[in-house]
Order: structure tokens, then C-alpha cells, then sequence
């Protein structure tokens, strides 16, 4: 980039401004100009710093002036003593940074209540702000209620000590300061516990990460907040200056001062950047937004590179102001709180000492001197059970260490040991591996690690950030061995616990992703990486070749559970081909479980995990019998039959009207229903009139999902008819099975969860039952248009692919549809089958984020499969239809 401007100044001041100029049409005139003005400066590299003081002081001297206008003096008379009056700037304007839609925020402050008089004219200025569209944040408070409201609360403690005059009585101003800043007000130690807890609830906040994909840039761990929290800290303590008053007290060395300054106009360019292109005040980087503030900030490239150069450069300067950010609340809490430790620093052995339950060196260079001793510090933690972190000093000679850095440290033969040796802890993922991310020693050992560091996901599927991702991967496998863990995952934390090298999982997942942002297969990518540090690291064959395997195919149990049909016997088998061993299948679910989990926050639910337990179990019962024993279809069916028989015999009903009922029922329906949905069917249809239409919602969850059953007569744009009805109700289909007997009536099952991921609510069931019927009575088919999609989604390019897959059935056709996801897609969908005079049989429906992927079973009228020519005819229409409204 170009070098910044450093010397510029606005040409026109508010204090020139004339009475007859003080209206809403020219101020408003002048503000715009003013920002005009500042947005090509921005583009023609101007110092940020100049720009953001530059801002604020075009608005001081407007408030100057405006304060002047209408006539506001320094002193008002009062029967008892003239009342000083103030006009004040706190909080971001009282530090003198203004970004073009960052709140002002003023107060006006004096001895005693003002008079009407003094009231109506400061009522005039505000009302004069707001009619200028200025986002002013403005209290009118006496000397006593403002300290009084100060030592109530935080928020206004915070603001006031970053006050400074506008226009009107000094002496007032300082007054208040000065009983800011004494004992009685929010003294440093509590104000230091205060803060922390603010940080601390605010970090849960955004997951504690600072590698959200849309991240705040103001609250977002590592954001401009954790900056502040650093200064206010300081200056409630030191006073002055915040800078010059850490370097005084050898807080922060010249490299690391420079560093703060560095970080900050960084993510005052990027908010600057934010706030002039988009219209109303917010600090989130949203996806739809990146590309605009990427541009604006000089990043180049194709699609979506400026993005990603932009983002990577965000998460580096995240990680150091979060390392700032924590050196210095460590060492504030040893000079704040005055704390004298109960014992001294004490030995570990010649390297390491605690201190007060952190690690630290005892040796400044030893680092330096030998990287290796990195590794060891952190397996020194895990050897010992009281350390809960690194002390200040440790985590600056580490940041010093790391930068100086010539080769990886896995290239050590000694490091590759004391690596392994952490990996085989039971403790490593949350003692070791987390803070080793953390302190970027993670990119200093793993081959090709820098490479996923920051880096971004374009989907609403993925809330982080490549190796945040990963690191939540890890933090779900150790979850697993924890109480909540078992309470959340209970079959896959009986498997975890049992297998024999939980290692091999740390390692795999570390991996399964590293392979991103490459050109190719990123499973098959991350295999031949893993391959070549499973060698280095000298694991046996048996090892390694189970880690290449899970890599390669850590996606296989996932979309297999989701996007395929677990009631075809054929799928089962096709799954089972490629797993091979129990052993690789327990190793996969553990790591499925995990990768899922560690996705999104909300991507997890109890639909989900029913689909893995039902693929997990349904494969180790094909081990124990035997590939070979699979099942057919027929016999499955049989099986299902005679079960559903037996049960509703024992319930007293007739054999004979059972038999009756089911004579009409093909194959397939008693194939692809269980025994349990048969004998519900049959309780609900046997006393029902067969010629008419019933819909039944199963009030006990299937699988996790509320199971909505629909009987009846089977017509064209069926399917399309209830997938329409569902989504007016906001309900997302998950699954769908459809069944025509043979006088032509359908037995459909959708499995449906609410946008939450939980069952539908009971007191809902009857509305939608309702709303069900009355469309499946309409006589003429109302067709459906797909909306355009949410706003939100309209930042993203999905193109529309229509897949045909390989045939696990070869009388049926397997069709997969990816597409941007809208409203009414399904319906629409449904609709162009009924067109082509289609049937659908079955449809897995999956929503990833923006996008949704789909899988329809399908044949023509005849109950075969799809020929090419209407394949090739079915793709066109959905296409065609999806892209004209995307």
C-alpha cells in the first residue's frame, strides 16, 4: 500500500459559521461534505489516526459553535450562587475518536438544576443534532447526581474518565475529575474486578474466540474493546497518558508499544472502512459487507481473495492485541491489587518456576538459546496439575522467541518426542494443544498450519475460521470424557472411552482440514500431509494408516447419515465396503461426532445424532453378522410385517381387518416403514374412513424430529402441496418418505423440526394438522414461486447443480440437488417432478448454511428408473427455474 498521509487539515470551520448559516439545510450540507471529504482522504492513504481527531474536531468546533448560538454562557444565575455549566465530550468523542457513524456522546454538566430558560435552549441544541442525523448520546446531570450515578454504575464511571471540555466552565470539569479519580469512586481494584468481568461476560459472548467469521470489530475478543479495557484500566490507575505511563512503568517494552499502535490503526482503518459502507451504525463484519471494506482497503484480487488477504490480516492482529490484552491485565493485577503472593516463586527444575499457579522462565534467552524448550514448557504444564497458565514475562519472551523462529519445530528430533509424549496425555487437547494455538506455536510446528490460520469459510454453515474450526474439533473429542459430554453424546462417549490410541484422534484432527484453500480435494490433500508427519514422527503402519484413512474419508459417516437413504440395504452395504473394521469405525464417529459439533454452535441436534446412532449401530451389526448377511429387502419387509402383526394382535385388534388394510400396501411400505410407524398407521387408519384424507402428528419425537404421517388420495403436486404448507408455517422438512398403496392413496411420513433445530411445539401440532387438510382438499393445485432469498443470503453465489448419483437400486434414480436456499425451493421442486410426470419415493432434505443439499429418489410412472433423456430434461427445468430467481 501507499505510504499514509500524515500532515492534512479540513479547510472550513464550524466557527466561521453565521447565524443565518445555523439551520438544518446547510449544517446538514456541511457534515456531508465533511464526510465526502474524509472518505477521500481515507482512499488516498491518510493517516487514520489524523482522520478519526480530525472528525472529532470538526464536530467540537460545530458543538462550539452551536453552544455559542444559542446563547448558552459559562455562568447562570441562580438566587444563590452563579451555576457553573459545561459542555462535555465522554466516552470514544472524549477520547477524540470519531468514525463516521460512531455515537457522540455528551454531557452537560453543572452545579445545580437549570432553568427553564438554560433548558429549553440546551432542548433546541439537541433537537438540532438529531434533526442532522447525528447519533448523539446526551444526559444533563448536576456535579452531585453525575457522581453520584458514576459510583452506581460502571458504564458511567468508564465514559467519565475520558471526559474533557467542549465549550463552558473548566473549573466545573475538573472538579468532577478529580472526585472521579479519588478512593471514594470506583477505587482501581474494584474498578480492575469490574472490568474483568465485563471482558470476561462479554468474550462468552462471541464463543470466547476471536476467529468468528463475521466478527465484531469493536466487541469481538481481540477487537477494539480489549484495547480499551487496557487503557481505562491504566488510566484509572496511573492517570495521564496510557501509553507513555506503560512504557514509564516498563509495562510494555518499545517492540511491544509499537506493536499496540500498530494493531489499533489496523482496525481503525477496517472500521472506518465499515462505517462508509454501510448506512446505519454497526461494527459486524458481516459476509455481505467484507468484499466492499476489502476493496476500499486496497486488498486485490479475484472473487473472493481481497477477503481472505483482508481477513487473515484481521485474525493475526486479533491474536497479538489479545496477547497485549493479556500481559497487561496480569500485570495490573499484581500492581492494582497490590497482591503480594502467599509464596514465592518456587523451582519446577532448572528451566521453569511458579509463580502463584503460572509457569514462568527462569531464564529470559532460553528460548533463544534452544527453541526446543518451547515444546517442553508445554508438556512442563502438563506434568504439572497447577499451573493454570503463563505467566506475563513467559508470554513475551514466547511472542519474542517465536518471531525469531528459523525453522519449524517439528524439524527437531528432540521436539517430535516431547510432542508425542503431549499428544499420549490425557490432558493434552485442553492443558497443551489449546494454549499452544493460542501462543501460535501450533504454526510453529506443524507443517502447513499457517496455511488454514485464519482463514476464512465463505458459508452461513461454518461460524470459524479453519483452524478455530479445528481446535473445536479437539475440544468436542475431549468433551466427550467429561459429565456433559456423556449427557450430550452418550453412545459416542462409550466408544471414545474405549478406544485403545485416542491419540490418533488428536493428530487426525488436526489434519482432516488442512488440506483447505487448495486446489483440489481437500480430504485427499490433508491425507498426503498427515501421511508424511505420521512418518516423521515414526508411528507404525497400523497407525498411520488408520490417520490417512480417517482424513481422507472424515466426511463419509456425515453424508452417509444425512444425504442417503439408511433404510436401503445397499447403502448399508456400500458403507460398511468402505469402513472395513470396527476399529475404523469407531475412530470415524468419535470425529464425526466432534467435526459436526465443532461447526456451528447450532448445527447439533437430537435429529442428527439419531441418524449417526442408527448408521453406527446398523454398521456394527453388519460386522458382527457379516457383510454377506446383510439383509435383503424383501425379508426386512417381511420381518417389519410379521413384528407390526404380533403387536397389534396382542392390543385385541382383528386379524383379519389388519390383513385387510395391508393387502393393498406394496412391498416398500412395510420395507422402508419401521415395525413401530406401521402399528401406529394401522391403530389410527382402522378406525378411519379409507376414503378419506388423515393427518396424524406422532406427539413422541422420531429420531429426534416431530414425524408428521398424511394419508391420502395420491394426485399430482402432492408432495409440492405439503412441502408449501410446512414452510408457511416455518417448519424445515429433514426428511420425507413417500408411499402410494395400491388403490392409489399415499402414506407419506415428513419429518420436520422447528428453525431452532427442536420438535415442533404440541400446542402447534392441531393448527398445522388443520392447515394440512385444508390444502390437501383444495380441488386445483395453487403452484408455488420461490421468493427471492433472504438478504442475508444474497451475498452468496451457489450454483445450481443437479448430480445424478450411482444407483443403489437400479430401478430407481438417485438425483442430488445443490442449490442457494429460498424460500418455497422444495415446493418448487416437487412441483417440476409432478410436471415430468415423476414419482418421488424418498427425500433426504439438508440445509448447509446457504446452501441446501438435497436427495430425491426418484422413478417415472412406469416405477423405473430415469432414462438420460428425462435426467438431462429434469435437470434443465430445475435449474433454469432455481437461477431465474437467484
Amino acid at each position: 500500500m501507499a505510504m499514509t498521509k500524515t500532515h492534512v487539515y479540513y479547510p472550513i470551520s464550524p466557527l466561521d459559521f453565521s447565524d443565518d448559516q445555523i439551520n438544518v439545510s446547510y449544517l446538514k450540507q456541511q457534515l456531508d461534505e465533511f464526510q465526502q471529504w474524509s472518505m477521500a482522504q481515507f482512499k488516498q492513504q491518510t493517516d487514520i489516526d489524523i482522520l478519526v481527531h480530525l472528525r472529532s474536531q470538526f464536530i467540537d468546533r460545530l458543538l462550539q459553535r452551536l453552544w455559542y448560538f444559542y446563547q448558552i454562557p459559562k455562568h447562570v444565575s441562580s438566587f444563590f450562587k452563579r451555576n457553573r455549566i459545561a459542555l462535555v465530550a465522554v466516552g470514544g468523542y472524549g477520547r477524540a475518536e470519531l468514525h463516521p457513524l460512531s455515537d457522540i456522546d455528551i454531557l452537560i454538566l453543572s452545579d445545580y438544576p437549570l432553568t427553564k430558560e438554560i433548558e429549553k435552549q440546551i432542548g433546541d441544541l439537541v433537537r438540532l443534532l438529531w434533526d442532522l442525523h447525528l447519533d448523539i448520546g446526551h444526559s444533563v446531570r448536576t456535579l452531585r447526581i453525575c457522581l453520584q450515578e458514576a459510583k452506581n454504575d460502571i458504564t458511567i464511571m468508564t465514559n467519565l474518565i475520558e471526559s474533557r471540555l467542549i465549550s463552558g466552565n473548566q473549573l466545573l470539569l475538573d472538579e468532577l475529575r478529580k472526585q472521579i479519580f479519588s478512593k471514594k469512586i470506583w477505587p482501581s481494584r474494584a474498578f480492575y474486578k469490574a472490568k474483568i468481568k465485563e471482558q470476561q461476560d462479554r468474550h462468552q459472548q462471541y464463543h470466547s474466540t476471536s476467529y468468528n467469521l463475521e466478527p465484531d470489530l469493536k466487541n469481538s475478543p481481540g477487537g477494539l474493546r480489549d484495547m480499551q479495557i487496557i487503557q481505562w484500566i491504566a488510566i484509572r490507575h496511573f492517570g495521564g497518558e496510557f501509553l507513555q505511563k506503560m512504557a514509564d512503568f516498563n509495562y510494555l517494552t518499545p517492540e511491544d508499544i509499537e506493536d499496540f499502535k500498530t494493531c489499533r490503526k489496523f482496525l481503525w482503518r477496517m472500521r472506518f472502512a465499515l462505517h462508509c459502507v454501510i448506512a446505519r451504525y454497526d461494527n459486524r463484519l458481516l459476509f455481505d459487507r467484507q468484499l466492499s471494506i476489502a476493496n476500499m482497503l486496497g486488498y486485490k484480487g479475484e472473487g473472493n481473495t481481497p477477503v481472505e488477504k483482508m481477513m487473515h490480516d484481521y485474525y493475526r492482529v486479533a491474536h497479538n492485541i489479545t496477547e497485549l490484552n493479556q500481559m497487561l491485565l496480569q500485570l495490573f493485577y499484581e500492581s492494582i491489587l497490590e497482591h503480594t503472593p502467599k509464596n514465592k516463586p518456587y523451582d519446577i527444575d532448572e528451566y521453569f518456576q511458579i509463580r502463584e499457579s503460572l509457569i514462568d522462565i527462569k531464564d529470559d534467552n532460553l528460548f533463544k538459546k534452544d527453541p526446543v524448550m518451547i515444546m517442553q514448557l508445554f508438556y512442563t504444564i502438563l506434568l504439572n496439575p497447577q499451573i493454570t497458565g503463563l505467566y506475563s514475562n513467559t508470554i513475551r519472551q514466547l511472542r519474542s522467541a517465536r518471531r525469531k523462529l528459523k525453522a519449524l519445530l517439528c524439524e527437531d528430533p528432540k521436539s517430535r518426542q516431547i510432542f508425542m509424549r503431549i499428544i499420549k496425555h490425557p490432558d493434552a487437547i485442553k492443558k497443551a494443544i489449546l494454549p499452544m494455538h493460542q501462543y501460535g506455536i501450533l504454526a510453529a510446528y506443524i507443517p502447513d498450519w499457517k496455511h488454514i490460520a485464519g482463514m476464512m469459510q465463505f458459508d452461513l454453515f461454518h461460524a470459524y475460521t479453519v483452524d478455530e474450526h479445528t481446535i473445536r474439533l479437539l475440544i468436542e473429542l475431549d468433551n466427550l470424557k467429561t459429565d456433559s459430554g456423556k449427557q450430550k453424546h452418550p453412545n459416542s462417549s462409550t466408544v471414545f472411552a474405549k478406544l485403545s490410541k485416542p491419540e490418533l484422534l488428536i493428530i487426525t484432527g488436526l489434519f482432516h482440514d488442512i488440506g483447505k484453500g487448495r486446489h483440489g480435494d481437500h480430504s485427499e490433500i490433508g491425507a498426503q500431509l498427515v501421511e508424511k508427519f505420521c512418518q516423521l514422527h515414526q508411528l507404525d503402519a497400523k497407525d498411520t494408516d488408520l490417520i490417512i484413512w480417517l482424513v481422507r474419508y472424515h466426511l463419509l459417516m456425515s453424508v452417509t447419515a444425512q444425504s442417503r437413504d439408511l433404510q436401503d440395504p445397499a447403502v448399508i452395504r456400500e458403507f460398511i465396503q468402505q469402513v472395513k473394521s470396527k476399529r475404523r469405525l469407531q475412530y470415524l464417529l468419535c470425529l464425526t461426532i466432534a467435526d459436526v459439533c465443532a461447526t456451528n454452535e447450532t448445527l447439533w441436534n437430537s435429529w442428527k445424532q439419531s441418524l449417526m446412532r442408527e448408521l453406527y449401530f446398523t454398521a456394527m451389526r453388519s460386522f458382527d453378522s457379516g457383510i454377506h448377511q446383510i439383509p435383503e429387502q424383501r425379508s426386512i419387509a417381511r420381518q417389519h410385517k410379521q413384528e407390526a402383526l404380533a403387536t397389534l394382535l396382542k392390543q385385541n385388534y382383528d386379524e383379519w381387518q389388519i390383513k385387510n388394510l395391508w393387502q393393498d400396501c406394496r412391498v416398500d411400505y412395510f420395507l422402508r416403514y419401521t415395525t413401530e410407524q406401521i402399528v401406529i398407521h394401522a391403530q389410527n387408519l382402522l378406525h378411519h374412513d379409507l376414503t378419506q384424507t388423515l393427518v396424524l402428528i406422532n406427539p413422541n419425537p422420531y429420531h429426534g424430529g416431530s414425524e408428521i404421517f398424511i394419508y391420502s388420495p395420491d394426485r399430482p403436486y402432492l408432495f409440492a402441496t405439503v412441502c408449501n404448507t410446512l414452510s408457511m408455517h416455518n417448519l424445515t422438512i429433514h426428511d420425507a418418505l413417500i408411499i402410494t398403496n395400491k388403490k392409489g392413496f399415499a402414506l407419506d411420513t415428513f419429518i420436520v423440526l422447528e428453525p431452532n433445530g427442536q420438535t415442533v411445539q404440541e400446542d402447534r401440532h392441531q393448527g398445522i394438522i388443520k392447515a394440512l387438510e385444508k390444502a390437501l382438499h383444495h380441488p386445483v393445485y395453487q403452484g408455488v414461486t420461490i421468493k427471492p432469498p433472504k438478504k442475508r443470503l444474497q451475498s452468496f453465489s451457489v450454483p445450481t447443480q443437479v448430480n445424478f448419483l450411482s444407483a443403489f437400486n437400479e430401478r430407481q434414480t438417485y438425483m442430488e440437488l445443490i442449490a442457494l436456499d429460498m424460500p418455497g425451493l422444495l415446493a418448487c421442486v416437487g412441483e417440476i417432478f409432478a410436471n415430468l410426470d415423476l414419482s418421488l419415493r424418498s427425500a433426504k432434505i439438508a440445509t448447509i448454511g446457504e446452501h441446501i443439499e438435497d436427495l430425491f429418489i426418484l422413478t417415472d410412472k412406469y416405477n423405473n428408473a430415469l432414462d438420460d433423456t428425462t435426467c438431462n430434461q429434469l435437470r434443465e427445468f430445475i435449474v433454469t427455474t432455481i437461477d431465474s430467481m437467484n
